[in-house]
């Protein structure tokens, strides 16, 4: 069972999709509206804006309510379901939450010039092996140009560009059934919408988030943006011949 996908969120901070969560568990698909209504909606020590928000989808044809929960509010539900899964989400979380309130490495005295010369020195070789990492992974100059004035990273259409493929067959290969599931870069929800695998997301080679919306009818709406970091655009070209632009394909996901 894959754990679920932790996403970034304006007001959440971080967040997982409830439904997500819910299949995570292992739990009777048949039951989802009941167990929402009695743990998110009814539930008196839960928050809307703080611990959830509420947002709507379509599935086969019909309007569904899901939610973004916080990990501390995903957290306290995984530890409601008392099997092995639930027990693994729950450790899940607390690795996330730990790692996320590890200290900030302090940074170095630049006012002494010996330690602000060594630190720039350092600086300047960590980007010329990025430089030359880069060099080597990408196939193209005209990838090299898009991936070096990226900001950060790229999204499906810019990605697509840098590595020479048209972003239709990008997608295909990104999101190829026939691959085992840690081969993949993407996934449609039940609304068709592109989402970033878990195990991209850990890798560092994907960034999703996820913003909201008021609707007409008075809910959260969300919409989600999947990118590639310059990592992942890297770690892509690393998987494609040599070829004219345009003329590029994966090899192999790996």
């Amino acid at each position: 069972m894959q754990l679920p996908t932790i996403q970034e969120n304006n007001d959440l901070q971080q967040a997982v999709d409830a439904k997500e969560l819910y299949q995570s568990l292992g739990l009777n698909t048949a039951h989802w509206a009941k167990w929402h209504a009695r743990n998110i909606d009814e539930n008196p020590f839960a928050t809307r804006g703080l611990d959830y928000q509420t947002f709507t989808q379509w599935v086969r044809g019909n309007e569904t309510r899901n939610y973004l929960l916080s990990i501390e509010f995903a957290k306290k539900l995984a530890m409601q379901v008392r099997t092995e899964m639930g027990e693994r989400i729950r450790n899940y979380f607390l690795d996330c939450e730990r790692k996320a309130s590890q200290p900030v490495v302090a940074l170095p005295d630049f006012t002494n010039p010996a330690i602000a010369a060594r630190a720039w020195a350092d600086e300047y070789q960590e980007k010329q092996i990025a430089q030359e990492q880069l060099a080597i992974a990408a196939p193209k100059a005209a990838a090299l140009d898009t991936l070096s004035h990226a900001k950060g990273s790229l999204g499906v259409r810019e990605t697509a560009k840098a590595v020479g493929i048209p972003e239709r067959e990008f997608v295909r290969r990104c999101l190829d059934k026939s691959k085992p599931l840690s081969s993949r870069f993407l996934y449609r929800d039940d609304k068709g919408r592109l989402n970033a695998h878990a195990h991209r997301i850990k890798q560092g080679f994907m960034t999703q988030k996820v913003a909201s919306y008021e609707g007409k009818d008075g809910y959260d709406v969300a919409t989600i943006q999947v990118k590639f970091t310059a990592a992942g655009v890297a770690h892509i070209a690393k998987l494609m011949q040599n070829k004219p632009v345009n003329h590029l394909r994966v090899l192999e996901a790996v």
